[in-house]
């Protein structure tokens, strides 16, 4: 019904359509020459249906010769605005001819409506006009509700299906059939039949459907099925539900069990909890779980687990304990324990697949602490007395901690350590430090593992770990210097004091104190070098005391040396060496000898008390000449100075100001004063003349200052003028201990002291037989000064020279020789071959060094010489003061005087060399 309604406006589309080709004469309004208006507008057809759509044309005539481009053109829909807007294009017209343009308007509502058509050309103002039509309404069939119960079907059973047809539109529906079904099964549709409904009427239309299998179906109801009611919207009106068709009930294990037992037991007892989740219930179920232990040997009986499964919950939790007499049976170890939901075949079931699971079940073994059997030390060699320490790495082997002491022996000792806490499957290093013994010998440690009462430990056979070091002492030995005794023979004889005796034997014993533990053996030495025996040396105990004695005989005369040399070096070797007499001649001969002995002796003590007087009082220079010394020529005109004028007396240029002038070293940045000729810190020799304005000198004599009688007044000879009063920190500074060194100074004073006493008494045994009567037989090589110049003046001793210098002179005064007097003992030197000391020379008393880095102090000639050759150009170096350079010197070989090397007599003893 509803087609055969709808071809009847397209029958009247088709009939009227020849009409559309002839023109019209119509009346219109234009629009720059376009003329258009409401008789120009078609509709087809001219009476749409409601929900249909209605063809719209409009017919434009260009009433201009010329062809019309762009020529604006809008339908609306119910009026003119932006939101109605059905079409807005242009079109091209030719001259005085007509265009028609169409458009569609679909949807129609029912009732009367208007198609407003907007055109406009060439900018002048717009036609707007409209067209009024009526849409007619129709019936229109809907399923409003579509309801199947009851809720929760099963596969297998009838579902009731209710649907809701409703007539929407605005006219009355013939009676109409419904059809409902399964979608995807096409065996289970119904056609329901639906009698005529006016607008706004509903009916019902029920069947029923069976649903074969579980899942999720849709379940449809199609009105006006074979499309007899002329529909606003055919076709449309349908509508679907959803309908779950469960299976039969299911319960599974949505995971695996978990079974825990204490941490620190090895008795459980051993929790099981899981959970079961059920589905597609209808109400609470109760089920059983049964549990059995995977092995292939005997396993413990369980009894089966009884739980509700409530269709509420998504799934149920169940939980118990199983105790150590269950699984005795079982050894240590880990078993699958599995679980199974009706063990019985009870239920139904819509799947079986998921109704077992497993959880892992320790048995845990008894933990065992393993120590590794070798003891690790520090080092496998100690000295005596000194700390090793020992390492032993322990492992539990079981899955629980454990705790414990160890109990260790070392050194004859038994001791127990602290508790010591092992974590499951853990290892760790246990360290001890322990003092070896002493005694070089074999250190043996061991350490075993003892278990608390509270833990276990399951193999004690394992729990050892030994180890063992060598001790060691390293022999150290030390010479006691004032435990030397020199005897007469042997060790046994008596003691004797030197000096020693030509062609006879003598024993030198001396302890020594040991720092360590072993043995040496010493090589007893002469003053050459060559060995005379060897003494060995065992010592047994740190801290012991021995001795050590060399026996030698005196074969020349001369000092005799003896040296005690460790052979593998545990001491530093010890030496002494003592005078010897020499044998030979008759009394005078000794008298002669020991004359001569005391004479030299007494003349170089006498000369060693001069000499420092001497340069005691040389070296007490006064500020005024170390100025001088710094200050010797004028910075302007180079002029010499003396060293205090304020004024040059050359060139008149003010020396105080100019001693008051500093400026930066070039080389090392420092402060220095101007006036010297090079930097004090670096030694750079500076340019003076950059500083200082140049003048031109006048030679004048420079006055005699004339010394005050302030500066004859006694010194006092005691102050410390050089050096430091802390004798024991100086002695320091050059490697030696002041008491080591005072009690070698206390040796040497003893031994020179009981040496000139028996001199002395010797001497006075020889002159008391000279006394006595007993004439002088022999003629000694030497003789004294005195003898020598006897019978011969002056003027005979001079007679043999080749030169003579008479040094009395100008500059001669005729008295003592003094400092200022130093050309005349500079040529009285040069004749005589002495050496001493002049006027400028530097003497050093004492342990005394120049530290270059302090300010002051005066700077070595090598330390000052930055001199360089020059081919051409050479700079102008300042004039200094001449030195005299000390002239070469020998030695007597009777006295031991020093005396020039062209002398052919010596001035001390008298003996003459050719």
């Amino acid at each position: 019904m509803r087609r055969r309604l709808a071809a009847w406006p397209l029958l009247m589309l088709l009939l009227l359509a020849p009409l559309s080709l002839v023109p019209l004469s119509v009346s219109a309004d234009d629009t720059g020459g376009i003329e258009a208006g409401p008789s120009s507008i078609g509709l087809s057809p001219s009476e749409p249906a409601m929900g249909g759509s209605v063809s719209i044309s409009l017919t434009l005539f260009n009433n201009n010769s010329v062809s019309a481009n762009d020529v604006q053109y809008s339908f609306y829909k119910d009026g003119i605005s932006s939101s109605k807007l059905l079409e807005s294009n242009v079109v091209t017209i030719s001259g005085n001819d007509f265009a028609t343009v169409n458009t569609v308007w679909s949807g129609l509502a029912e009732g009367q409506r208007k198609v407003w058509v907007s055109v406009e050309y060439n900018g002048d103002t717009p036609l707007q006009f409209y067209k009024e039509f009526t849409v007619v309404g129709l019936a229109n069939l809907e399923v409003s509700q579509l309801d199947v119960t009851p809720s929760g079907l099963r596969n297998g059973d009838v579902g009731n299906v209710a649907a809701l047809i409703t007539n929407s539109g605005t006219v009355a529906s013939d009676i109409s059939t419904t059809q409902i079904g399964i979608e995807g099964d096409s065996d289970s549709t119904v056609d329901v039949n639906v009698p005529a409904l006016n607008p706004g009427e509903t009916a019902w239309a029920n069947t029923t459907l069976t649903f074969a299998n579980a899942g999720n179906w849709s379940v449809i109801a199609v009105p006006d099925a074979y499309d007899v009611v002329n529909e606003v919207a055919e076709g449309s009106g349908m509508l679907s539900t959803s309908v779950n068709v469960l299976p039969d009930p299911d319960f599974a294990f949505p995971s695996t069990l978990t079974i825990t037992s204490p941490a620190e037991s090895l008795l459980g007892p051993w929790t099981i909890s899981g959970s079961v989740s059920g589905q597609y219930l209808s109400q609470t179920t109760l089920i059983q779980i049964g549990f059995q232990v995977m092995t292939s040997g005997p396993s413990p009986t369980i009894s089966p687990l009884e739980i509700a499964i409530d269709p509420a919950n998504t799934s149920t939790t169940f939980q118990f304990q199983l105790n150590s007499q269950q699984v005795a049976m079982l050894d240590a170890g880990e078993y699958a324990l599995q679980a199974t939901i009706d063990p019985f075949s009870i239920l139904t079931q819509s799947d079986t697949t998921n109704d077992q699971t497993t959880g892992m079940m320790t048995i845990r073994p008894i933990p065992n602490v393993a120590l590794d059997p070798i003891a690790h030390p520090s080092s496998t060699s100690r000295p005596a007395g000194e700390s090793v320490t020992w390492t032993v790495v322990m492992q539990n082997t079981g899955d629980i901690a454990v705790n414990g002491r160890i109990d260790y022996s070392w050194e004859g000792q038994n001791l127990t350590s602290e508790i010591i806490n092992i974590d499951a499957y853990g290892s760790m290093n246990w360290d001890v430090t322990l003092i070896t013994a002493q005694n070089p010998h074999d250190a043996h440690f061991v350490a075993t593992w003892v278990a608390h009462s509270t833990s276990y430990d399951a193999d004690a056979t394992d729990s050892i770990s030994s180890g063992e070091i060598v001790v060691t002492s390293d022999l150290s030995l030390t010479f006691l210097a004032n435990t030397g005794t020199l005897t007469s023979g042997s060790a046994d004889g008596f003691v004797v004091d030197p000096p020693l005796g030509e062609s006879k034997t003598y024993a030198y014993t001396i302890s020594l104190v040991s720092s360590g533990i072993g043995e040496e053996t010493f090589s007893c030495r002469d003053g050459n070098g060559d060995e005379l025996h060897q003494a060995n040396v065992s010592i047994s105990q740190i801290g012991e005391e021995t001795s050590i004695t060399c026996i030698f005989t005196i074969e020349t005369n001369g000092d005799y040396g003896l040296s005690i040399v460790a052979l593998d070096s545990s001491a530093q070797t010890h030496s002494r060496t003592w005078s010897v007499l020499a044998l030979g001649g008759d009394g005078n001969d000794e008298v002669s000898s020991g004359i001569g002995l005391v004479l030299i002796l007494g003349i170089i003590v006498f000369g060693l008390v001069i000499i420092s007087v001497a340069a005691f009082i040389l070296t007490r220079e006064p500020d005024e000449e170390i100025e001088r010394g710094i200050y010797d020529y004028c910075p302007a005109c180079d002029g010499e100075l003396v060293g205090d004028e304020t004024e040059c007396p050359y060139c008149s240029f003010n020396l105080k100001k100019a001693r008051r002038r500093f400026h930066d070293c070039e080389t090392c940045g420092e402060n220095i004063p101007s006036m010297i000729s090079h930097c004090s810190f670096c030694g750079t020799e500076q340019d003076i003349s950059s500083h200082y304005e140049t003048r031109e000198r006048h030679e004048k004599a420079i006055p005699v200052v004339e010394e005050s009688e302030d500066e004859d007044e006694e010194e006092d000879e005691d102050a410390i003028v050089t050096g430091s009063a802390d004798f024991d920190a100086e002695v320091t500074e050059f490697g030696y201990d002041a008491e080591q060194l005072g009690d070698e100074w206390d040796e040497q004073i003893t031994a020179a002291e009981a040496e000139m006493a028996e001199m002395e008494a010797r001497w006075d045994a020889e002159n008391a037989e000279i006394l006595e009567g007993e004439e002088d037989l022999a003629e000694g090589i030497l003789s004294a000064g005195g003898d020598t110049f006897v019978g011969e003046t002056v003027d005979e001793i001079l007679s043999g020279k080749d030169k003579v210098i008479h040094l009395q002179g100008g500059t001669d005064d005729g008295k003592k020789l003094s400092a200022s007097d130093a050309e005349i003992r500079e040529k009285y030197y040069e004749i005589t071959g002495e050496d001493g000391v002049r006027e400028g020379d530097k003497v050093n008393i004492g342990l005394v060094q120049a530290d270059r880095g302090l300010v002051g102090n005066e700077l070595p000639e090598d330390a000052m010489d930055f001199s360089f050759e020059d081919d051409e150009l050479s700079v102008k170096k300042p004039r200094k003061a001449a030195r005299r350079k000390k002239a070469e010197m020998g030695e007597c070989g009777a006295c031991g005087a020093d005396l020039a090397m062209d002398a052919d007599e010596c001035g001390t003893c008298g003996a003459k060399y050719s």
